[in-house]
């Protein structure tokens, strides 16, 4: 299974804020290979390395390997880069519903004065 995290990101913190509401402390790895041609000179995170990074959170708390079932929504608000803004904030609640090893998260990617990022979705666990 193939992962982003301590390539793109990583993790240096998880919190939860109530039982299905999560806050992880998540940095960007400048060196990761896909900004050689995203943009060179001038790299933007990829979106779908941000996607790619609320699926890994939300294995993580859902303790399942998942995959993306649809967006609902999925709203990049700001350019995010590495080198202006590496330490993040990932908000994000999940729940999980019928049927079972389905679920719903919404996530939100952000600093101290800006939003990056906006994701309504649903999961589903890999059998």
């Amino acid at each position: 299974m193939i992962t982003l995290l301590n390539d793109y990101y990583r993790i240096d913190s998880r919190v939860a804020e109530n039982d299905d509401t999560f806050l992880f402390g998540v940095m960007l790895l400048p060196a990761y290979r896909a900004y050689a041609g995203h943009f060179p000179g001038n790299p933007i995170s990829p979106g779908v390395c941000n996607i790619q990074m609320i699926k890994e959170c939300a294995e993580q708390l859902a303790g399942k390997h998942l995959f993306l079932n649809y967006i609902a929504k999925c709203r990049f608000s700001a350019v995010l880069t590495p080198q202006t803004t590496d330490n993040l904030q990932l908000r994000m609640r999940i729940t999980n519903y019928e049927p079972v090893g389905t679920y719903q998260a919404l996530a939100t990617l952000f600093n101290d004065t800006t939003t990056y990022m906006e994701f309504k979705g649903e999961f589903a666990e890999i059998k």
